[in-house]
């Protein structure tokens, strides 16, 4: 009967193991860049890719060139509906959206420039209605917990956030960037900075949505860019 009891449990956990991960493998948020996403950077924001290596100074030049013609594009307002594409074409036929949407576009767009880019879920850990402090799992799975979605990319001197609410990069009085985890704890670094960064925060590595209501095949299982976020783990 014990024999049995193990045999079974080990058949349901080799069940779950292999279930969740051919659901990862279908609600993975791919940041390949398309013909169509190309099409629109070239004609719609009328961007070149860079010839030839770029100084630290040009890589921000470039950055935050492409940050400001989105937000004149595609500025802060009526998101793009939820069970929709929102992809770079998606966001500038809307002409607006949240950040969730402008930091897809920023992914795809500093990807086709040739940085390495990684999408960034901040979930915030204070309970929506009681102002509770809670653990990473609590604020992840409780409803209406407050988040914000950017993109870090990294430049010849590391990772730089691009926000998607603002024209803020973060970029240190010294020119230097600060990536996402250091930069609340550093917040003396910083001339000025968006309020919501200015407050306790989880930077998580290549999660797009808790409840997958934001990429196809809209499953209601959090949606990863998996290798991103396996790297994120990897180190920590």
């Amino acid at each position: 009967m014990i024999r049995r009891t193990v045999k079974l449990s080990t058949w349901l956990i080799i069940a779950f193991v292999v279930l969740n991960g051919l659901i990862g493998v279908v609600t993975n948020v791919s940041t390949h860049v398309t013909d169509s996403d190309d099409a629109v950077f070239r004609t719609v924001l009328g961007l070149k890719k860079p010839q030839g290596a770029l100084s630290y100074e040009q890589e921000l030049e470039l950055i935050k060139s492409a940050q400001a013609l989105v937000l004149q594009k595609a500025p802060v307002g009526e998101p793009i509906a939820e069970y929709s594409d929102r992809e770079p074409e998606n966001l500038f036929q809307k002409k607006s959206g949240l950040c969730y949407d402008q930091s897809r576009t920023y992914d795809k767009i500093f990807t086709w420039y040739g940085f390495e880019s990684r999408h960034i879920y901040l979930l915030y850990p204070e309970h929506p209605v009681t102002k509770e402090k809670l653990s990473f799992l609590r604020a992840f799975f409780t409803k209406g917990t407050s988040s914000h979605a950017v993109t870090e990319v990294k430049t010849s001197r590391g990772w730089l956030v691009v926000d998607s609410n603002s024209s803020w990069v973060s970029q240190a009085r010294d020119g230097s960037p600060v990536d996402a985890d250091h930069i609340y704890v550093q917040a003396n670094r910083f001339a000025v900075m968006p309020e919501y960064w200015n407050r306790p925060y989880w930077a998580i590595r290549g999660l797009y949505s808790r409840r997958g209501q934001l990429y196809r095949p809209y499953i209601p299982y959090p949606e990863l860019n998996w290798y991103d976020f396996i790297s994120w783990l990897a180190v920590g």
